[in-house]
């Protein structure tokens, strides 16, 4: 039991030292949060004129979808590859990674440690913000019951881990490619379609909407979204939430089946 404590508090220091490198770059945090608010705005502005053009009744109206997209811009960073440098890639490209397989940690939960002291960084620093500057401007709907609340931030969570567990999976691949750009950015163009960042998955036709719920990614924006608005209830949620675990277990099992056999290859320049 002391062990796993120490453990804990091991990758805990790893999180936070990730939190506190990214403390640096005050400016270009400032420059990011105007950056969300412009694209928040771009999208108010096409769905206000979107549903004007509408005589049919939605599946959500236009403040639910006002705040589906403050939601987003609020969990933007978080997602995978935005706001994360292929700091693992560029370990093993120049081979550095060698000098940290001698640190006595879990290669694999190190790095899930950092991207986790990332997501905090830009939720407090950057989400956040973004969220309180939405409600002036806004009508931001808020959860109409607290249990709504406490499973979207169940839910949101888990979707953090399956973005950072997606995240070192793809970036690992750079033990057989050295050069992630081509994966990562098709990778990166799928999940932003699937997960329901562009247009909610409730808008879409319904064929469309069937091939994604079976794919993963509706469980990085759509459901926590889904949740927060009231729009998946009751054993729903649950089964929702289920989903979001199974597919964040499957991630961090096929990145640590990476790194286990990209170490067993892994030839360092020089010796």
């Amino acid at each position: 039991m002391k062990s796993l404590v120490l453990t804990f508090h091991v990758y805990l220091a790893f999180a936070r030292k990730s939190f506190q490198r990214r403390m640096q770059y005050r400016v270009a945090n400032l420059a990011g949060l105007t950056t969300n608010f412009f694209f928040l705005l771009v999208h108010v502005f096409v769905y206000t004129a979107f549903y004007a053009a509408r005589t049919d009744p939605q599946p959500l109206n236009l403040n639910e979808i006002i705040t589906y997209f403050v939601l987003c811009q609020v969990f933007f960073m978080l997602m995978p590859f935005w706001g994360a440098r292929s700091e693992v890639t560029s370990a093993i490209k120049d081979g550095s990674v060698a000098l940290q397989l001698t640190k006595p940690v879990d290669f694999h939960a190190y790095w899930l440690a950092d991207e986790c002291g990332r997501a905090c960084y830009y939720l407090l620093m950057r989400g956040l913000p973004t969220f309180l500057i939405s409600i002036l401007f806004f009508e931001v709907a808020m959860p109409k019951q607290p249990t709504a609340l406490i499973t979207f931030i169940i839910s949101m969570t888990l979707a953090t881990f399956m973005s950072a567990a997606i995240t070192i999976t793809i970036f690992s691949s750079a033990f057989w490619t050295l050069d992630t750009t081509g994966i990562s950015g098709l990778a990166y163009s799928i999940i932003t379609l699937f997960s329901g960042m562009l247009v909610p998955i409730a808008l879409w036709p319904e064929w469309l909407a069937h091939i994604g719920t079976w794919l993963p990614f509706e469980g990085l924006i759509d459901i926590p979204f889904s949740i927060y608005l009231g729009k998946i209830t009751g054993m729903e949620v649950w089964i929702a939430i289920g989903k979001q675990m199974m597919w964040t277990l499957f991630f961090i099992g096929v990145g640590r089946a990476f790194l286990s056999r990209g170490f067993s290859r892994l030839v360092i320049q020089g010796g």
